[in-house]
Order: C-alpha cells, then structure tokens, then sequence
C-alpha cells in the first residue's frame, strides 16, 4: 500500500501581503524588543488605511531627538535639529537685530517654538517611524529568499535594549558634564556685598577734584586722604569740640577744616556727649563696588545731583555714600532721590 505524498512545504520566497501574521511578524521585527506591542497594533491600523496618520506618542513628544536616535530615524533627527537651531537663530538673531524684540518677547517665542517642537513629533512621530519602517521591511524582502530571512534581517537592524542603555548612559553622561561645567564656571559679573547697587558701569566719571575728602561721614580711612594744602593743627581743648556736641536739628555737614579733625572726635569715649551726637546722624549707603570705574560712576551721578556724595576704599572696594542728615525723614527723602537715578539707597545710622 503507497504512502501518502507528503505534503510540499509551503512557498515562503515572498510576503502573502493578505496574511496579517506574516506583516505583524516584519513589523515586529522592524521595531525591535522594546515597545513592539504598542506600535504594531498601530502600525496595523496605518496599514488598513493605506498611509500613516496622526496619533499620539509621549516618547517621540518629550524625548524627540533620542528617541528619533534610538530608533534610527536619521535624516528626522537631521531635520528636527536644523529646525530647532534656525528657531532659535530667529528669535535671538533677527528677532533681538531687526525687530528688536524685548525680554518678554523671545520668552512667547521660545515657548511657542518649544510647544511646537514637542506636539509636532508626538502627533507625527509614528507615522514616520511607520514609513521608515516600511522602507526597511520592502529592502529586506528584496534581499531575502524567505519570510524568515527578512525578519532575521530586520531583527539585526532593529532598536535592541543594550542601545537603549547605552543612550541612556549617554545622557546622563552629558548631563553630569554639563552640570560640573557650569558650578566651576567662573562669574565673570563681580558682585557688590550689600547692598546690591544698580550703577551702570558704562560711564566713567572724571577723577576727584583736589583737595575733596572721600568720605563726608567722619568714619576712618584705609586708603590716605588727600586735602588741599597742611590742614590747620586742632588741640585737644580747643573750643571747636564744642562743635561736636552741637544741637541735634544742626546739619553736619563741614567744611574740609572740621572734616580733617573729624577722626581725633571718633576716637572719644563711648559715654561721652560727642558719641551721642554722632549716632543721631543718618547716613545712605548706595554701595560698596569691586569695580572702580562703577563707583566713579556712581559717584559722579550723585554730585551731578547735587548730593553730598563721598567714596571710601575698604580692603580693595570702594564705598560710595551720601549723607550726613541729621533726621531720618531728611535722609529718606534724599534716599528716594538717589533711587530715582537707578542707584541703591539704604538709610542707616552709625
């Protein structure tokens, strides 16, 4: 009795285009091991459609540049990255150049090219990766004899989890390096101590004349003061202390005689009357500049005011102040005044 013929295998060289398993088994392969059950019910969906259409993808959204890296969508990365550098290239070159854009400007525009950037890959971002997709299934078909052979072809080329990780790795790479380089980045824009002032270091100030004291409080120097000529020799007991316990209402201000005798009254005893005194004075301070060039500046706008401004070098830095007044309601009018010029005041007494 013959045996039954045994059945001929079954003609694998070409992909039924109407078995559905068979499409599901390339696109699987295509994508690789991650995320393949998210995208081949999609994909399948584009395919009864006939052409990819928008549907939503966070990954493609927030992640747009890698995950067109790790899914090998070369010339979208290419172009995603053109896009983003000629937007920004609008905004801060033409836009800040020839329209002369301020602040809150290019802040609406970043954020609607960065919104743009992010809706637009993960509305779009499948269908691409469908297209890309179906150009590699159609070139491993062409160079394969069997079904099996495509999707060994496209399971080679395919997104594998070690490239993940090594993406990943990548990143936080980068971000390490980028957040060392900032902390050791020196500051280049040197920091008044307080208060912050607000000079504009653009204007320099011509020198001081001579003979001017810089500082009108009485306070004591580091750095010399220069005065026009020797000042007069004041004794101890002369009768110009009595102008230290002068009337409080009185304005101290000097001429540049009394300001040189000044310090001798500093150095008095803490119980004394002249102590008292002093400490009804006001002074503003406008602030303590590690730049020379914005001191003077600041300085010079002061005088142009007609202020009694003074400058005092402290351990490299200069003081700038006003004053003294000998009521804080005077003092807080003239402060009001300086902070009309765009300069720091702070009323205190000593």
């Amino acid at each position: 009795m013959p045996s039954p013929a045994t059945p001929a295998p079954p003609d694998t060289t070409t992909l039924d285009r109407s078995s559905e398993s068979a499409t599901d088994a390339l696109y699987r392969a295509a994508i690789g091991p991650i995320n393949a059950v998210y995208y081949v019910p999609i994909f399948a969906r584009f395919e009864a459609a006939g052409r990819g259409g928008p549907s939503w993808n966070w990954a493609a959204s927030l992640y747009t540049l890698n995950w067109m890296i790790f899914r090998r969508l070369w010339v979208a990365a290419v172009l995603y990255l053109g896009a983003v550098l000629g937007l920004l290239l609008m905004v801060f070159g033409l836009g800040r150049v020839l329209f002369q854009w301020s602040g809150a400007a290019e802040l609406a525009w970043l954020a609607v090219c960065g919104g743009l950037g992010s809706v637009l890959p993960g509305v779009f971002g499948n269908a691409i990766f469908h297209a890309r997709s179906r150009q590699k299934m159609a070139a491993a078909l062409s160079a394969s004899p069997t079904l099996k052979d495509a999707c060994q072809r496209l399971s080679q080329q395919a997104s594998t989890r070690q490239r993940f990780l090594r993406l990943v790795a990548i990143n936080l790479v980068l971000a390490g390096a980028a957040a060392l380089t900032y902390a050791a980045w020196p500051d280049a824009t040197p920091r008044p101590v307080n208060p912050v002032t607000k000079a504009a270091s653009g204007q320099l100030a011509p020198p001081l004349p001579r003979g001017t004291s810089p500082s009108a409080d009485g306070l004591p120097f580091e750095a010399p003061v220069q005065s026009l000529g020797p000042a007069p020799v004041v004794a101890p007991t002369h009768a110009s202390s009595a102008s230290v316990s002068a009337p409080a209402g009185a304005k101290l201000i000097d001429p540049p005689t009394a300001r040189m005798a000044a310090p001798a009254a500093s150095v008095t005893p803490a119980n004394s009357s002249a102590s008292s005194v002093a400490g009804q004075r006001y002074l503003i301070n406008v602030g303590l500049f590690a730049i020379e060039a914005n001191a003077r500046a600041a300085y010079a706008k002061l005088q142009a005011a007609g202020l009694p401004a003074s400058r005092q070098t402290l351990k490299g830095r200069t003081r700038v102040r006003v004053g003294p007044f000998a009521s804080e309601h005077e003092a807080q009018a003239v402060a009001e005044k300086i902070r009309a010029l765009q300069l720091d005041a702070v009323v205190f007494q000593p």
